[in-house]
């Protein structure tokens, strides 16, 4: 039965883990999509470079 508990408690971190990244690469994706989306058609203008490191 602990080996049951065991394998669980490594599923669930690792199911964790996978999700963790993806909100993270989506979360990173839609930053930079929308500077670059306010960038163009919102004002019209272009940012410092060192904006976009922000």
């Amino acid at each position: 039965m602990a080996a049951l508990y065991a394998f669980l408690a490594i599923w669930v971190i690792g199911m964790f883990g996978i999700i963790s990244i993806v909100i993270g690469a989506v979360t990173k994706l839609v930053q930079r999509d929308s500077f670059a989306y306010d960038e163009q058609f919102v004002w019209g203008r272009k940012f410092p470079a060192d904006a976009k490191n922000e």
